[in-house]
């Protein structure tokens, strides 16, 4: 059965058609989306560039390199610490590069 049983249309004018259309893209988020979001009080914030993604994505990479050197060193008692250290230096150097352009 379906969550949502009570349908609502609603009449605009141009700006407010606007506004919501502009509010929709840069959220990211359908215009019925928008819309329940506003009615339930929820903030409707701006879509995180391409490049936000990118970096989520180095920091997953990170954590998958972690988790094997950790699952190696339990296995055969010995720690690669070339790897870890090659790590690390990733780690900073992404760590340098979200600094230099969120935080300067």
């Amino acid at each position: 059965m379906r969550k949502r049983r009570i349908k609502k249309n609603f009449w605009f004018d141009e700006t407010e058609n606007n506004s919501l259309k502009n509010l929709s893209e840069l959220s990211g988020k359908t215009e019925v989306q928008v819309i329940r979001k506003l009615i339930t009080g929820t903030t409707i914030k701006e879509k995180p560039p391409q490049e936000f993604y990118e970096t989520m994505k180095e920091l997953l990479k990170f954590r998958k390199e972690i988790k094997t050197i950790k699952d190696l060193s339990k296995y055969t008692k010995e720690l690669d610490t070339k790897r870890v250290y090659k790590t690390l230096d990733g780690i900073d150097e992404l760590r340098s590069r979200i600094v230099e352009k969120y935080l300067k």
